[in-house]
Order: structure tokens, then C-alpha cells, then sequence
């Protein structure tokens, strides 16, 4: 007999349902996330991140926009292109985990890494990172999580990467 998780990473076999009239709905599947971080002055070995908490895995952002904009009192505009390349990741992972353990000798040792974050054709993320910060330390009845902050020197994002 089937597992119930066998069913539903199989339901339909594809990655959207039809609704009629052209319409689809799409289907995200968490396990299907890739989050991994490559020591890249070390040993250069990749680790696939896991042990997050309930709820967001990881959230990556531009620190910065890539074009400022301005308009005088008379309305003429004037921009200019930043070319900025900063970038941040926050990751909140389960205290004890392998994860939080690599994050902690990542900022220990003040280690440059890469680390990128991808699901389907949408990848974020940089070659050249480290942890900003250490992560607060908070215990109590639940399990303890840590929010690790990394500053991205080389931000990408790509919302329709073709593998």
C-alpha cells in the first residue's frame, strides 16, 4: 500500500492542476527548495541547509534599489543606476541542528561562501557572502530557533533561470 506522502508528491504527476478556460493552478512543493551554502576557502564542500523553523525557510532580498529616481518642483525627473550589489538572506533554523552548527562555524571562522537558494526556475542568492551577525539566543518551552542574518556581496536574482 502507498504512503500517504507517496500519494501527494505524486498527485496528478505534475507540478499544476487545470481548472478549464485556460486557467491553472500552480502547485509549490517545500521539499523541492534547494538551499545550499559551498565553503569556498575551506575544503570548497556544498552543504544542503536543513532543520528551519515553522514557517519560512529562508528569505533573500536587495539591500539597496538598482535605479533611484527624483523630481524637481517643476516634475523633471532625473535617475540614476546604482549598480549595486548587495544582498541579505535571512534563515531561521532549529537550535541543534547540523545547520545551525555550520552557520555557527561559518561566523566563527569569518568564512566568505557562497550560498544560493533555487526552486524550479527562480534562483537567489551570491558567491561571495558572509554572516553579518551572530543569531539572539533564546530558550524557553518551545524549540529554540536562530535567525541567522547573511550579507550577500554579490546579490542575483533570477525569477526564470533555464537550467
Amino acid at each position: 500500500m502507498a504512503s500517504a506522502a507517496s500519494s501527494v508528491d505524486n498527485f496528478t504527476g505534475t507540478d499544476s492542476i487545470p481548472l478549464g478556460e485556460g486557467r491553472k493552478m500552480s502547485l509549490y512543493k517545500a521539499k523541492n527548495v534547494s538551499i545550499t551554502i559551498t565553503r569556498l576557502l575551506t575544503d570548497g564542500s556544498t552543504h544542503i541547509l536543513r532543520n528551519f523553523q515553522d514557517g519560512d525557510m529562508a528569505q533573500t532580498s536587495k539591500t539597496n534599489n538598482k535605479v533611484d529616481a527624483m523630481t524637481d518642483a517643476q516634475a523633471s525627473p532625473a535617475g540614476s543606476v546604482t549598480y549595486d550589489s548587495l544582498g541579505t538572506v535571512t534563515i531561521t533554523v532549529q537550535q541543534g541542528s547540523e545547520t545551525n552548527n555550520l552557520l555557527s562555524d561559518l561566523y566563527n571562522q569569518d568564512e566568505v561562501f557562497s550560498f544560493h537558494l533555487a526552486y524550479g526556475q527562480e534562483v537567489s542568492g551570491g558567491d561571495h557572502c558572509m554572516i553579518q551577525k551572530a543569531p539572539d539566543a533564546a530558550f524557553g518551552k518551545a524549540v529554540p530557533t536562530r535567525a541567522w542574518t547573511i550579507q550577500i556581496f554579490d546579490y542575483k536574482y533570477d525569477g526564470n533561470h533555464a537550467s
